[in-house]
């Protein structure tokens, strides 16, 4: 996985990046290139196109819990865990 992100310190504000921009994700704010990720699907079109390499694609690492997974049998545990304690108070509220 890849997302493009804009160096504000390189970005000159010239609109070439979101005038190309197959989503219409990115627009100009402030004289810099603001990418809505909300819209861009990564195509990556952006960054072929700056001439002053202030978009850059970045490969971001994610959390190794995600890499993992949802480890189901823990959370089926703790789901248990969590019902027999709702259980429980619903008991002392009742007294």
């Amino acid at each position: 996985m890849w997302i493009p992100v804009v160096n504000p310190q390189l970005c000159i504000g010239c609109g070439e990046c979101a005038q190309i921009c197959p989503d219409n994700a990115i627009e100009i704010v402030e004289k810099k290139s603001f990418i809505d990720y909300n819209r861009c699907t990564c195509c990556g079109v952006c960054d072929r196109v700056c001439r002053y390499g202030a978009l850059e694609v970045k490969h971001p690492q994610m959390p190794a819990i995600l890499e993992e997974g949802v480890q189901l049998t823990g959370l089926k545990a703790e789901m248990k865990t969590l019902k027999q304690k709702l259980k429980e108070m619903r008991k002392e509220v009742r007294l």
